[in-house]
Protein backbone atom coordinates (compact mmCIF):
# COMPACT_ATOMS: atom_id res chain seq x y z
CA UNK A 1 0.00 0.00 0.00
CA UNK A 2 1.46 3.30 -0.75
CA UNK A 3 2.17 5.40 2.15
CA UNK A 4 3.10 8.88 0.35
CA UNK A 5 2.24 11.59 2.81
CA UNK A 6 0.68 13.56 0.26
CA UNK A 7 -1.07 10.60 -1.00
CA UNK A 8 -2.57 9.80 2.61
CA UNK A 9 -4.14 12.64 3.09
CA UNK A 10 -5.64 12.73 -0.30
CA UNK A 11 -7.16 9.53 0.39
CA UNK A 12 -8.21 10.67 4.08
CA UNK A 13 -9.63 13.85 2.43
CA UNK A 14 -11.58 11.62 -0.17
CA UNK A 15 -12.99 9.20 2.29
CA UNK A 16 -14.03 11.80 4.31
CA UNK A 17 -15.75 13.77 1.64
CA UNK A 18 -17.15 10.88 0.10
CA UNK A 19 -18.39 9.55 3.38
CA UNK A 20 -20.11 12.71 4.43
CA UNK A 21 -22.15 12.49 1.24
CA UNK A 22 -23.11 8.82 1.87
CA UNK A 23 -24.54 9.55 4.46
CA UNK A 24 -26.32 12.77 3.52
CA UNK A 25 -27.82 10.83 0.97
CA UNK A 26 -28.74 7.98 3.54
CA UNK A 27 -30.55 10.49 5.95
CA UNK A 28 -31.90 12.48 2.99
CA UNK A 29 -33.32 9.62 0.65
CA UNK A 30 -33.75 6.98 2.47
CA UNK A 31 -32.76 4.49 -0.04
CA UNK A 32 -31.05 0.98 0.24
CA UNK A 33 -27.69 1.00 1.72
CA UNK A 34 -26.38 -1.49 -1.85
CA UNK A 35 -28.41 1.64 -3.96
CA UNK A 36 -26.49 4.37 -2.61
CA UNK A 37 -23.02 2.26 -2.85
CA UNK A 38 -24.03 1.33 -6.21
CA UNK A 39 -24.50 5.66 -7.01
CA UNK A 40 -21.41 5.55 -5.40
CA UNK A 41 -19.11 3.30 -7.49
CA UNK A 42 -21.02 4.99 -10.39
CA UNK A 43 -19.83 8.48 -9.63
CA UNK A 44 -16.68 7.19 -9.43
CA UNK A 45 -17.18 5.61 -13.17
CA UNK A 46 -18.45 8.72 -14.46
CA UNK A 47 -15.74 10.98 -12.98
CA UNK A 48 -13.39 8.53 -14.42
CA UNK A 49 -15.12 8.62 -17.99
CA UNK A 50 -14.89 12.53 -17.46
CA UNK A 51 -10.96 12.78 -16.75
CA UNK A 52 -10.64 10.02 -19.17
CA UNK A 53 -11.70 12.14 -22.19
CA UNK A 54 -9.84 15.02 -21.26
CA UNK A 55 -6.87 13.37 -21.25
CA UNK A 56 -7.43 11.78 -24.64
CA UNK A 57 -7.03 15.63 -26.24
CA UNK A 58 -3.56 16.46 -27.34
CA UNK A 59 -1.57 18.33 -25.21
CA UNK A 60 -5.02 18.68 -22.45
CA UNK A 61 -2.33 17.37 -19.48
CA UNK A 62 1.01 17.77 -18.90
CA UNK A 63 1.03 14.36 -16.39
CA UNK A 64 1.61 11.91 -19.28
CA UNK A 65 -1.70 9.74 -18.13
CA UNK A 66 -2.89 8.04 -21.14
CA UNK A 67 -6.34 6.19 -20.70
CA UNK A 68 -6.79 2.84 -20.73
CA UNK A 69 -9.77 2.07 -20.39
CA UNK A 70 -9.48 -1.96 -19.23
CA UNK A 71 -6.38 -1.74 -17.45
CA UNK A 72 -7.64 1.56 -15.59
CA UNK A 73 -11.01 -0.25 -14.78
CA UNK A 74 -9.18 -3.35 -13.40
CA UNK A 75 -7.09 -1.15 -11.50
CA UNK A 76 -10.46 0.55 -10.46
CA UNK A 77 -11.68 -3.10 -9.37
CA UNK A 78 -8.51 -4.13 -7.56
CA UNK A 79 -8.78 -1.01 -5.45
CA UNK A 80 -12.39 -1.50 -4.47
CA UNK A 81 -11.65 -5.28 -3.64
CA UNK A 82 -8.18 -4.16 -1.68
CA UNK A 83 -10.34 -1.76 0.31
CA UNK A 84 -13.08 -3.78 1.23
CA UNK A 85 -10.85 -7.12 1.98
CA UNK A 86 -8.50 -4.48 4.40
CA UNK A 87 -9.07 -4.52 8.45
CA UNK A 88 -11.86 -1.83 9.24
CA UNK A 89 -9.82 2.04 9.94
CA UNK A 90 -9.37 2.96 13.62
CA UNK A 91 -7.94 5.91 12.21
CA UNK A 92 -10.43 8.42 14.22
CA UNK A 93 -9.81 11.56 12.24
CA UNK A 94 -11.85 9.48 9.50
CA UNK A 95 -15.12 9.30 12.03
CA UNK A 96 -17.94 11.28 11.57
CA UNK A 97 -19.24 12.76 14.63
CA UNK A 98 -22.34 11.81 15.57
CA UNK A 99 -23.72 14.23 18.70
CA UNK A 100 -21.99 16.16 21.62
CA UNK A 101 -20.98 14.07 24.85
Amino acid sequence: MLTDPEIEAARAELHRMIRAAFCRAMHTSRLPTMTLLSLAAGAVGAIYKEVAHQHCRAGSCPCGWEPNRAEDVETLRAALAATTDAAPSTDLRLVEVAGRA
